[in-house]
C-alpha cells in the first residue's frame, strides 16, 4: 500500500515537472515573439540615404556625365550651394527641381547663380534645419515645344484640338546627405565674380 503511494505520488511530481518545463517554453516563445513585435518602438531604425560623392561622374539618362565638383551647406543661411559640370552634347536648357527629406511635398527654391561652358553654380534656398537628406533633380528643357493631339490620348473627345505642352526630360538625380555635407557657418552671399572665383579656383 505504501508503495502504490510513492508510485502515485512520483507520477504526481513528474507531471508536475513536465507541465512547468512545457509553461516555460511556452512563456519564452510568448514573449520573444512579443519583443519582435514591438520592436520598432525602442530599436531606432534609419532608412538608408543616398549621397552623390563630389568629383563623382553620374550617367545621366540622356547623354554624358553630370559630376558635382563642389557642395557647402550654409547653416546661418539655411542653404546650400553646389558646382555642377555636366557633360552634355546638345545645348538644351537645363532646370532644376530641388526637395528635402524633411518636406518632400515641398519644391525648395533653386537659384542659378553662374552658368558657363557646362558648369553651373546653384544654391537651394529655405532649407530646414535638419533636412536630412536632399534630392535634386536635373531637366532638360527643349526649346521647341511639342504639339500633342488630344484625341490621340482621349478617343471619346467629339472635336479635334490640340495642346502645347512643355517637352522635358530627366537628366539625372542627385543626393545630398545632411550628414555628409560639408557645413560653413558664413552666410555664403558673393556675387557673380566671387562665385566663379571660389567655383573655377581662380
Amino acid at each position: 500500500m505504501a508503495f502504490k503511494k510513492q508510485l502515485e505520488d512520483y507520477r504526481f511530481n513528474l507531471n508536475r515537472n513536465r507541465s512547468w518545463k512545457y509553461t516555460a517554453v511556452l512563456i519564452f516563445f510568448f514573449i520573444g515573439f512579443l519583443s519582435l513585435l514591438t520592436s520598432k518602438l525602442y530599436l531606432k531604425t534609419e532608412d538608408p540615404l543616398y549621397h552623390t560623392k563630389t568629383y563623382e561622374a553620374v550617367s545621366s539618362n540622356i547623354t554624358g556625365t553630370v559630376t558635382i565638383e563642389n557642395r557647402v551647406y550654409h547653416p546661418a543661411n539655411a542653404s546650400l550651394d553646389m558646382v555642377i559640370k555636366m557633360d552634355q552634347t546638345d545645348e538644351e536648357e537645363v532646370s532644376f527641381v530641388a526637395q528635402e527629406k524633411a518636406n518632400p511635398s515641398i519644391k525648395l527654391p533653386v537659384h542659378l547663380l553662374y552658368e558657363d561652358d557646362g558648369y553651373y553654380v546653384v544654391r537651394i534656398s529655405d532649407l530646414s534645419p535638419n533636412w536630412e537628406a536632399l534630392a535634386f533633380d536635373l531637366y532638360q528643357e527643349n526649346e521647341e515645344k511639342e504639339m500633342v493631339n488630344v484625341d490621340d490620348v482621349t478617343s471619346d473627345s467629339e472635336t479635334d484640338s490640340t495642346e502645347e505642352i512643355d517637352a522635358h526630360a530627366l537628366i539625372t538625380t542627385l543626393y545630398s546627405d545632411q550628414r555628409k555635407t560639408k557645413s560653413e557657418e558664413g552666410k555664403g552671399t558673393k556675387n557673380k565674380q566671387q562665385t566663379r572665383i571660389c567655383a573655377f579656383g581662380e
